[in-house]
């Protein structure tokens, strides 16, 4: 018997219509929250939630583990949204990791357990472009440096600088409200 997920996928993948609005219906709100972070505004993340359920019913038929579908969609808007935010990017700048002072950065182990969810995603949003989407993708989406890097196309050190730089700003958005 097959899950409800796998009878999803193989009924968009026929091109169902209803399929298509049963797998939005199911995975919008989510990955519109996903879309949120990586934006400045809930226009941005309505276009990015737009565009990447696009490619979602583009390339259905790449999809190889249905069992994986939730994280297959999640990292199409991530990669939806890089590309949009780096449309609107200039150059990366590099930056030594000698030009960051070493001062101690609020740890988001429980700390911010007391904040409003919004109010935080509010403080991420007010990051500047390159340092919201460094911070997202490491701190939130789990990937290293290297492998951020590697998506954004710039140098680790610019990376590692631009995670510090964002968590630092982040310290002084949400510093008076600890």
């Amino acid at each position: 018997m097959k899950s409800e997920e796998a009878q999803l996928v193989e009924a968009c993948r026929r091109k169902d219509q209803r399929a298509f609005k049963r797998l939005y219906d199911c995975y919008a709100p989510v990955m519109y929250g996903v879309c949120l972070r990586f934006t400045r505004s809930k226009s941005d993340a309505e276009d990015v939630l737009h565009d990447g359920f696009i490619k979602v019913f583009q390339t259905i038929d790449k999809l190889r583990d249905v069992e994986s579908l939730g994280g297959w969609i999640r990292s199409i808007m991530i990669f939806t949204a890089i590309n949009s935010n780096r449309r609107k990017l200039p150059i990366a700048e590099q930056h030594s990791d000698n030009d960051l002072e070493e001062t101690s950065v609020v740890s988001a182990d429980g700390v911010y357990d007391s904040l409003d969810r919004d109010f935080i995603l509010d403080a991420i949003q007010k990051l500047p472009d390159q340092y919201r989407l460094v911070f997202n993708l490491c701190e939130i989406e789990g990937y290293s440096l290297n492998d951020v890097a590697d998506l954004l196309k710039i140098g680790q050190s610019t990376v590692r600088s631009n995670l510090t730089r964002a968590k630092h700003k982040l310290a002084e958005f949400l510093g008076p409200y600890l």
